[in-house]
């Protein structure tokens, strides 16, 4: 394999493929792509070759490079878009495949919006408890920025839920355990979009205190504390969304139910 991609500017100027051999070919191509994705020889927001460049330079057809960009897409490796400014990008959306499973399991009745709750019971708390350890000050200025954007939009009950929602993915993240990350951000996604259309001003502004109290506890670094209000809040939301009455609860089995 030649050495011909410009890491800086995310072009290629000259083919950096060979053709393959004799293996399902498909896999092939897939295979060399997530090597240069792993390697980081393919970063992030990278634009491949076109389909038919790629074919050219693997010696394969469209057909097999299309399928392979599917496999890559369905792994969170790549992503297509279209337009003018459309084509083949590196991402790393790698909570992809577990945010498709559990859709999966939610629409099919193998799963439910309860256990999505006992799934962030097990995973945020922890990851608020180790956070309040290991995070940085920039990572705790981050969470005081977040939560003043909050207070600003408080009167916009979807800006405020999607802000309240963006702290609890900002604690996964920063908890140092990329696993935990992954599979709590692919839940809280799946939650978020299953109960988007129930809104509670007595809900999202009570979320907001807890947040405070939160953050003042990982600033002191009172991981035990952290980990309690998260329990606490988490837990609250679940009773809240089920005060909100019928209408809301119907809303919610509908969602439940795919």
């Amino acid at each position: 394999m030649t050495e011909n991609f410009d890491s800086t500017t995310g072009s290629i100027d000259a083919p950096i493929f060979l053709p393959l051999g004799r293996k399902k070919a498909y896999e092939e191509v897939s295979d060399e792509i997530r090597k240069l994705i792993h390697t980081r020889r393919l970063q992030p927001s990278h634009r491949l070759p076109t389909e038919r460049e790629l074919a050219e330079q693997f010696g394969v057809s469209r057909m097999v490079v299309r399928e392979a960009i599917r496999t890559l897409e369905r792994s969170g490796l790549l992503a297509v878009k279209k337009g003018p400014r459309g084509g083949i990008f590196v991402t790393q959306q790698y909570d992809r495949p577990i945010t498709d499973s559990i859709a999966n399991l939610l629409a099919g009745g193998g799963a439910s919006l309860a256990n999505l709750f006992e799934m962030r019971q097990l995973i945020e708390p922890f990851a608020a408890s180790r956070a309040a350890e290991l995070a940085s000050t920039e990572e705790l200025d981050q969470l005081v920025a977040l939560l003043h954007e909050a207070d600003k939009t408080s009167e916009s009950l979807p800006d405020l839920r999607s802000h309240n929602i963006e702290f609890h993915r900002t604690i996964l993240r920063i908890c140092r355990n990329p696993v935990m990350g992954m599979i709590g951000d692919a839940v809280l996604t799946i939650l978020s979009n299953r109960i988007r259309g129930v809104l509670s001003p007595d809900t999202s502004h009570q979320a907001l205190d807890m947040h405070r109290k939160i953050l003042e506890a990982m600033r002191k670094r009172q991981s035990g504390k952290a980990k309690t209000l998260m329990e606490e809040d988490i837990q609250a939301t679940g009773r809240r969304l089920a005060e909100l009455g019928p209408e809301a609860l119907r809303q919610l089995a509908a969602f439940d139910a795919g």
